[in-house]
């Protein structure tokens, strides 16, 4: 009971001692609610990417393949592979195969773009995850196909009806039987992306085609589980030795495996050194400026109690008292700033997750407060705690009691070099933060400039459909777009499979075979006969594909310049026959390059297909209007409904919001980056500001000795501004140091911006100047107003 009461009289006291200097308290407040919130927001994506375990039957012991193309690129299976190497591994590992591809799921009278999985029947059992209402089965019952819901669109589109299984579901115009609805925390085995249904392999061929069944260009994953003394070294050679050979089988890189075996499903920091080892130096970074302004702000309060501190001594108090006394204020201080940085992190966390789904809606990577994020702010605390109040509290033990009790402004205490140690490191990290904001912010300059193979400035609506009508694809595509041409506003229309950087389908490839030369894995667009004009691509020599490469004419190719400077380097390609998916073609144009998937691509060899040659399953209708294209959603819609009744707009956008989609990445690690060098360097100036203002204080004396030797203003002024500008003296050339590291740290992830980017240093070096100068400028005015007379007297 004596020791609570005396918890009660140490918050009581904390409380009116901190109520007695608002602003200096709501600053340290402030700067630990900054601190914890932006790390704990960092940390919660950090934990959902790398962390957080996938509920899944032993993560660590699901092995993800992955296969080289000859050139050494990521290419994905197709389903022949797969049942290759099943047969050949049924003795010593299981194996299981998925991909991900879009469908309409309809619901009463409306319907939604969906993401379906097509997987192997064994999928859910060699993962190891069980349904959370019903069974999780794939199979047909009673010849019918059966589907399994994921938990968001269980609750989204169905309301959370537990009677839902056992129901018929119409995807994509095809009854299903709902066998289940998976728990809530799986998604799927990629972290982010979330499956909305999962329908076995069959069936979905059932309902796309059968062509994807012999192809071996496909877009399939696969992962495996290997029994008790089978390597995971052998397992990957004898599985690559089955998908590779002459004639069917996928070419072999040289001098290298073709296919690769890694333990992706389990968490831990190490798994993406990348993205794990840079949000730990930025969460250290964040805490460390946080941590230390507050220090700094609590010295100065410390410093300003000194006679205080030195009476309470005195009179008997012993070092513990005080100490203890100065950790209950840090700690009600740290804890009033802990719970602001949780509603903080909160907003942080919600905007991000809402930013990431309305951008792609299929993605959420599930950041949420959870009990382990909440761990982390325990630790955050702690941290600020210990950070915060051991410094002020091994001040306090230092006060010589006899210098107090004779003024108010002596030598008491440290002479203030741990402060000076501490502003020169969050200098240094401010440099460094400020550095990295601005390398992001011209690597999304840079990317916004790319010319993506077309005309960026195009007005276009673009239309991913289903048709309805029993016609072939080609010959649907062309009289749509003959519909769509006629509609007022409309300056013409193509089709094609799909649109760069819109994301699907960007990871199919096609057999390149050269004489002399080893095969090669292409990527490849399927397009209508004026899709180069329409979109503005350039045709750097020959031509495109136009309207009279039809079923009945030679076949055709239009290459990248890439591939023609790869392949036919020092001479012309135009004329030039490729054997292409087995079939030889000819080259009648080279086109300009432009990224297929993201803006951050190089280069690569890519290849164009008439579609009326190479017709695909998927279709995308790209309209070219006069004004602007999101106003003509409703005439073009309703055009395609006159023309075909049974199609279906499964995804409609424009081309300006594509292009902002695919900038989404650079803007948010642009903004991230931005603020953050404004936290540092907000932060820093502020504890520099209190730095200054200490050492005006404690030399009151000394300055206005020198003001009644006949020092001038001017040169207390410049003396207190040199102060200044040598802690950042010390301060800059370890924040350059540190921005060098980071910036080849980041080499990857910024585009176009080259090793020891100049005006990064001088803009970052400059900015740490100005903050310097500015902390100090009002401690150095203050300065100059100390009266000499009554700085003696009070001595």
């Amino acid at each position: 009971m004596r020791s609570l009461e005396t918890f009660r009289q140490d918050l009581r006291l904390a409380l009116r001692v901190l109520a007695k200097s608002p602003g200096a308290t709501a600053l340290c407040v402030l700067s630990i609610a900054l601190g914890i919130g932006l790390t704990t927001a960092m940390f919660s994506i950090g934990d959902a990417l790398l962390l957080r375990p996938l509920p899944i039957d032993h993560p660590d012991q699901l092995w993800d393949l992955s296969s080289r193309s000859d050139e050494g690129r990521y290419i994905q299976y197709g389903w022949p592979d797969y049942l290759d190497m099943c047969d050949a591994s049924k003795d010593w590992a299981g194996l299981a195969a998925f991909q991900r591809r879009g469908g309409m799921l309809a619901v009463e009278d409306s319907s939604e773009l969906v993401l379906i999985s097509p997987v192997s029947a064994n999928y859910f059992s060699l993962v190891g995850v069980k349904a959370a209402v019903g069974t999780a089965a794939v199979d047909e019952l009673d010849g019918r196909p059966r589907v399994v819901l994921g938990h968001r669109l269980w609750q989204r589109r169905f309301a959370g009806d537990p009677h839902v299984i056992g129901k018929t579901a119409i995807i994509s115009r095809r009854p299903y039987l709902v066998a289940g609805v998976m728990p809530e925390e799986f998604v799927g085995l990629r972290r982010g992306v979330v499956t909305d249904v999962w329908m076995s392999v069959d069936a979905w061929f059932a309902s796309s085609g059968q062509g994807e069944k012999q192809d071996r260009n496909g877009q399939f994953e696969i992962v495996a589980r290997l029994k008790p003394g089978t390597t995971p070294l052998r397992a990957a050679a004898a599985l690559d030795a089955a998908i590779r050979g002459p004639g069917k089988h996928k070419p072999a890189p040289a001098g290298s495996p073709g296919t690769w075996m890694e333990t992706a499903f389990a968490p831990g920091w190490t798994k993406d050194l990348m993205l794990g080892g840079g949000l730990l130096l930025i969460l250290i970074a964040v805490l460390f400026v946080a941590c230390a302004n507050a220090t700094q702000l609590r010295l100065a309060q410390a410093e300003a109690r000194k006679r205080e501190l030195g009476m309470r001594m005195a009179l008997g108090a012993g070092g513990w008292r005080l100490i203890r006394q100065l950790l209950v204020e840090t700690v009600v201080v740290a804890a009033v700033g802990a719970i602001s940085g949780i509603l903080l992190a909160s907003f942080l966390m919600h905007k991000t997750s809402e930013f990431i789904s309305t951008t792609v809606v299929y993605l959420d990577p599930g950041i949420r407060l959870d009990h382990r994020v909440l761990a982390f702010v325990m630790g955050a605390l702690l941290l600020s705690v210990l950070f915060a109040g051991l410094a002020p509290a091994r001040h306090a033990v230092r006060v010589n009691v006899a210098e107090v009790l004779r003024s108010d402004q002596g030598g008491a205490g440290a002479r203030g070099g741990s402060k000076k140690i501490l502003i020169v490191g969050q200098v240094a990290v401010s440099v460094a933060l400020f550095g990295m904001a601005v390398l992001f912010v011209m690597s999304l300059r840079n990317a916004a400039a790319i010319r993506p193979g077309l005309d960026p400035q195009k007005k276009l609506f673009v239309m991913n459909v289903i048709p309805g009508l029993s016609l072939s694809g080609p010959a649907w595509c062309e009289q749509a777009c003959e519909r769509l041409a006629s509609v007022p506003g409309v300056r013409g229309a193509t089709f094609a499979r799909r649109l760069p950087l819109s994301g699907s389908g960007g990871g199919m490839t096609v057999r390149l075979e050269l004489p002399g030369q080893a095969p090669l894995a292409v990527q490849l667009n399927n397009v209508g006969g004026n899709y180069f004009w329409l979109m503005g691509t350039r045709v750097v020599a020959g031509r495109g594909i136009d309207t009279n490469d039809r079923e009945s004419t030679p076949l055709v190719v239009v290459i990248s310049q890439t591939l023609a400077r790869n392949v036919f380097a020092g001479r012309s390609a135009l004329g030039e026959w490729l054997k292409i998916g087995g079939k030889m073609r000819q080259v009648v144009g080279i086109a300009e390059d432009g990224p297929s998937n993201n803006l951050h691509e190089k280069p690569s060899p890519y290849l164009y297909l008439p579609y009326v040659q190479a017709p695909r399953g998927d279709i995308t209708l790209i309209v070219e209007t006069a004004g602007d294209p999101a106003a003509m959603e409703r005439p073009l819609r309703a055009e395609l409904k006159h023309f075909d009744p049974r199609s279906e707009v499964y995804q409609a956008t424009t081309l300006r919001r594509q292009m902002d989609e695919a900038l989404a990445q650079d803007n948010i690690m642009a903004a991230v980056a931005t603020f953050l060098g404004i936290f540092g360097v907000v932060l820093t100036g502020a504890g520099l500001f209190g730095l200054m203002q200490y050492a005006v204080s404690r030399r009151t004396r000394e300055l206005g000795v020198r003001m009644a030797l006949g020092a001038r203003p001017a040169e207390i002024q410049r003396m207190v501004l040199g102060e200044s500008l040598r802690i950042a003296a010390w301060g800059v050339p370890i924040g350059l140091a540190l921005l060098g590291a980071g910036q080849w740290y980041v080499r990857s992830v910024v585009l176009g911006v080259t090793m020891l980017e100049p005006r990064a240093y001088i803009s970052s070096a400059a900015a740490a100047v100005v903050l310097t100068l500015g902390a100090a400028w009002l401690p150095a005015q203050r300065a100059t107003r100390i009266d000499p007379m009554k700085a003696l007297r009070s001595e």
